[in-house]
């Protein structure tokens, strides 16, 4: 009975060990937090590739825990991120989720982000659809762009 009772706690060691070893390998990222951004519009359109935000006053942007770092941005000091730097948007294009809000609920779109620029008070991207149907004209939305590391700019 004793010697059963060894081998159980013996094998218990072994499998809780390697699991305890590989723990000390997480990533920490609470110096270099991911960020989502969120751009507004009052509406907008699709032609073609081309998508355009209209009404658009500033970008929020927040990270997660532990940070929790949130605040708002010019658009214009968001559009200076994107081709700065080697992990800029223009170098790793991310991808991002347009949510139309419509009368019966709301219609999200996943889309990648290849280029952006503003004219008067508009924001218009270069799009490429990677999942779900952007309506050719809508009114309120919200454009929500996931990075995964941090990028050149946020404060």
């Amino acid at each position: 009975m004793r010697f059963s009772t060894l081998v159980g706690i013996f094998t218990v060691m072994l499998t809780l060990v390697p699991g305890l070893v590989f723990a000390e390998h997480v990533i920490d990222d609470s110096k270099n937090p991911g960020y989502l951004f969120v751009i507004s519009g009052t509406s907008g359109s699709l032609d073609g590739d081309t998508l355009t935000l209209n009404g658009v006053p500033n970008v929020i942007y927040f990270s997660d825990r532990p940070n929790r770092i949130a605040g708002h941005m010019s658009v214009s000091k968001f559009l200076e991120m994107w081709d700065k730097g080697s992990d800029s948007f223009k170098a790793d294009p991310p991808n991002a989720t347009l949510s139309v809000l419509k009368k019966d609920g709301d219609n999200n779109v996943v889309v990648e982000l290849i280029s952006v620029v503003q004219k008067s008070g508009s924001v218009i991207f270069k799009v490429a659809v990677l999942e779900g149907t952007i309506p050719e004209g809508f009114r309120t939305t919200s454009l929500f762009i996931d990075v995964v590391v941090p990028r050149n700019g946020v404060p």
